[in-house]
């Protein structure tokens, strides 16, 4: 697929997108880093077992969208369940974690933001370096 030029509109089809391995396969909408964008957009299906560890970030803020499933979220230590339709905000630099409760797949639109224009590793920059091809 052909990035786009810096500055310009475009559209993606269902399923179109630059995919990225992590377990679940990640599909890159929006890069955070490329094009001067601050923010990244990517949608993933994933079944129980392919949760990553608590973790933190601490260049982004993480936004869930859950389009399909159960998961139940752990931050700061708070506990959170979503179900299909359900909204998940994740400040950073709060350790979080996920657990996904759907005996089937989760389908999830996750959203970061803003990303550090200096980062170079982790998701600061991850996605961002992957949509702009480097």
């Amino acid at each position: 697929m052909e990035h786009p030029k810096p500055g310009a509109p475009y559209a993606l089809h269902a399923g179109d997108g630059w995919t990225y391995g992590f377990g679940p396969n990640f599909v890159v909408k929006a890069g955070e880093l490329a094009q001067g964008r601050r923010l990244a957009v990517v949608e993933y299906t994933t079944q129980a077992g392919e949760e990553p560890g608590d973790h933190t970030h601490e260049t982004e803020d993480e936004i869930f969208y859950l389009v399909k499933g159960s998961l139940g979220f752990r931050c700061g230590g708070a506990e959170f369940e979503l179900e299909d339709g359900g909204f998940m905000f994740l400040p950073r630099g709060i350790e979080h974690g996920y657990t996904i409760r759907s005996s089937g797949e989760a389908r999830i639109l996750l959203i970061t933001s803003p990303a550090d224009e200096s980062a170079s590793g982790g998701w600061g920059g991850l996605i961002g370096n992957l949509e702009a091809g480097t």
